[in-house]
């Protein structure tokens, strides 16, 4: 009797199936893009042509590395695997790869990564100068083209005493992308380069079609040094040429334009320079040396006198107008003082007068309230041990007194008292 499976058993059973062929794990299928709509996170379409339609996806990671824009139409190339999905029980090709299918497909991945980055304002970002004499020149590109000997049969007739570093690149097929990303960020963390070639010899669209990378073109953009792009013959640019500082029509081009003229001519230059530098300080010793005899003909050198003529003029003046101003002020002073003297006398006069009186009155009513005055008036004053006694109960039979009157003392003995 027949055993039945259940629709998830016969569901994983495909998928091994699908997941185990070694002819499924990677394949490459030219088609037509159908059902496009562009999505924020994973794309979902479908590759068709005459005879057939096949589902497709393409996870937000791999999408994200597709160097054009994607459109319902278009014919592409796509590498990937197949894989079944288990709750729909539908196979689809899981896309890791696209890129467009023919040259014209190419021109138009070109022309819309050129315009988007040309509306980012991308290209005209890197516009540093070339340094004039440069010390080592970084050199990215495939170690054994000619464009490297190129370079390096340049720069030795050109200008020998600089330096060529080659930091050596795949420069065409699937490799050559991570290999240049490999090499400009080995180029940026040395640091050490005062310019950096980056290039290779001519080809078709696809031979050149690393250099359109996106990736490629914004990693030249995080180079602390200036670049010169030479890609292809001069008829062909790609998009680092518009990104790079320079582009160069050919590596020669670039290796002229990374040097100074030949090193002969650079000398001549010095010398003209130095030429014109000596002709200058001589023309300044002879004006320095002409203003340096009209200084020392000068009346202030010949005769250093005239120098304080007129400060001496002025120091005259000033001490012959501060005598005046002395004299002038004391003059004011005695007529003031002569002026004051006649009415001081009597001033002082009337007021001594005046205290005269006041003191006369004064002391004639201080004794009316004087004890002496009292005692002139038949008053006494009774003392006991020096002390004035005021109440006879202060006293006692026998006590000794002591009676001041107006004139003279008298002592006496308490003989009888009454204290009330």
């Amino acid at each position: 009797m027949a055993e039945y499976l259940s629709v998830s058993t016969l569901t994983r059973y495909l998928k091994r199936k699908f997941t185990a062929d070694p002819y499924l794990k990677t394949v490459y299928v030219t088609g037509e893009v159908s059902n496009f709509r562009l999505r924020s996170g994973h794309q979902y379409f479908s590759l068709k042509d005459t005879g057939a339609v096949l589902n497709a996806t393409m996870f937000r990671h791999a999408f994200a590395q597709v160097p054009f824009q994607l459109e319902a139409g278009m014919r592409v190339n796509a590498i990937g695997h197949i894989d079944l999905y288990a709750p729909n029980g539908s196979y689809s090709l899981i896309i890791e790869q696209l890129t467009p299918d023919g040259v014209g497909a190419l021109y138009q991945a070109y022309e819309q990564l050129k315009d988007r980055l040309s509306a980012e304002g991308v290209f005209g970002e890197l516009q540093r100068p070339l340094p004039k004499f440069p010390k080592r020149i970084a050199v990215i590109t495939s170690a054994s083209g000619a464009v490297i000997r190129d370079i390096l049969t340049t720069v030795q007739r050109r200008y020998p005493i600089a330096e060529v570093v080659l930091y050596p690149a795949i420069v065409q097929g699937p490799g050559a992308v991570p290999s240049l990303l490999q090499q400009l960020e080995q180029v940026e963390l040395a640091n050490d380069a005062d310019l950096l070639i980056i290039g290779r010899g001519g080809g078709s669209i696809e031979d050149l079609w690393a250099f359109n990378d996106e990736q490629v073109a914004r990693q030249l953009l995080t180079l602390p040094m200036p670049v010169i792009s030479s890609v292809g013959h001069e008829t062909d640019t790609t998009i680092i040429d518009f990104v790079a500082d320079h582009r160069a029509a050919t590596p020669t081009a670039a290796a002229e334009l990374a040097t100074p003229v030949l090193l002969s001519d650079v000398w001549l230059s010095i010398q003209k320079q130095q030429d014109q530098l000596v002709r200058q300080l001589q023309q300044q010793i002879l004006m320095y040396d002409a203003r340096l005899r009209h200084v020392q003909q000068s009346y202030v050198l010949q005769q250093p006198d005239r120098l304080y003529e007129g400060v001496s003029q002025r120091v005259d003046l000033a001490v012959q107008r501060l005598g005046q101003q002395i004299t002038r002020v004391v003059d004011q002073a005695q007529q003031q003082l002569d002026h004051i003297i006649p009415r001081l006398e009597p001033a002082q006069l009337q007021l001594y007068r005046e205290k005269q009186q006041q003191f006369v009155t004064t002391a004639a009513q201080l004794n009316l309230v004087s004890p002496l005055a009292m005692l002139g008036r038949g008053y006494s004053v009774v003392t006991k041990d020096n002390v004035i006694m005021t109440q006879a109960s202060q006293l006692t039979v026998g006590d000794q007194i002591s009676i001041r009157l107006s004139v003279g003392t008298v002592s006496a003995t308490i003989t009888e008292g009454n204290g009330k």
